[in-house]
């Protein structure tokens, strides 16, 4: 109860992240995780940890960060959907939370060799990862769009083309994006999804589906009112959690051109997997 009733004096703890003195006071958790681990040392600033999302850890997220991804990349290599080599797309890449595992993966000679396109709409997020990932591999490009949420400025119904040339890219993924996109910029990605992918490639997305409801449903969640096709939490900020029922993003994703879609789904299961092959 006292969770919600934060989120509706606060219904974007991302926007917070934005505030100067938020910042600084959030920021001051990382001084003796820092001091004691060198694992820490290397990793984003707590505000930007934030404004991606860490649940409640507002002060001990240090591990999650580093480890949060492992089993998403475990499950992409093992299922086939991603190699080593790939031409890899990160929608919605933030500070890095997914692309510090194919930076730092080594197992004796065995590296990552393919390039990594990260996109967001966040510039200070994007900087910070231009400055840590090294540019032969990582490239990090601004998208047009906007969000309240993110406190970005810019065109609302502008349609962003990705910086991929037709059918060049091996795997096109989304860690969180769809849970922050109304309708017109879903149907954006979707598009631009399918046509830089190459034949019988996937992209995988994870979402917020009305069909299979977040443990927190009824209580953090309800995605009350409608926008659309989208379940929002927020009139006032409607970005900051958006929801979509299974048939709505099964066919916004035929509608785009994919042939084979499916949702990968768990117990007590926060965001299924929407999984699309060209």
């Amino acid at each position: 109860k006292l969770d919600r009733a934060i989120r509706r004096v606060f219904p974007s703890t991302a926007l917070l992240t934005y505030n100067p003195l938020f910042k600084a006071v959030v920021n001051l958790f990382d001084l003796v995780p820092r001091l004691m681990f060198r694992e820490v040392r290397g990793i984003p600033p707590n505000h930007m940890r934030i404004r991606v999302g860490v649940g409640n850890r507002i002060a001990t997220n240090q591990i999650s960060y580093i480890t949060s991804s492992e089993n998403f990349w475990i499950y992409a290599i093992q299922s086939g959907l991603c190699r080593l080599d790939y031409t890899i797309v990160d929608l919605g890449c933030g500070c890095g939370r997914y692309a510090h595992h194919l930076r730092d993966y080594r197992f004796k000679t065995d590296t990552f060799t393919g390039t990594y396109i990260g996109i967001d709409i966040d510039d200070e997020m994007l900087e910070w990862c231009r400055r840590h990932f090294d540019p032969t591999r990582f490239v990090f490009h601004r998208s047009t769009h906007c969000s309240k949420t993110y406190n970005v400025n810019g065109v609302p119904d502008r349609y962003y083309t990705l910086p991929q040339e037709d059918e060049s890219t091996d795997f096109l993924f989304s860690a969180s994006l769809l849970t922050h996109l109304l309708e017109p910029q879903l149907v954006n990605y979707f598009e631009e999804g399918y046509r830089v992918l190459r034949p019988a490639r996937y992209m995988a997305m994870y979402c917020f589906c009305m069909d299979f409801p977040p443990p927190t449903y009824g209580d953090r969640h309800t995605f009350r009112h409608s926008v659309g096709n989208a379940y929002v939490e927020s009139l006032s900020v409607p970005e900051a959690a958006v929801a979509y029922t299974r048939e709505f993003l099964f066919n916004a994703a035929r509608k785009a051109g994919f042939g084979s879609v499916d949702l990968v789904t768990g117990p007590d299961d926060w965001q299924p997997l929407l999984l699309c092959q060209k």
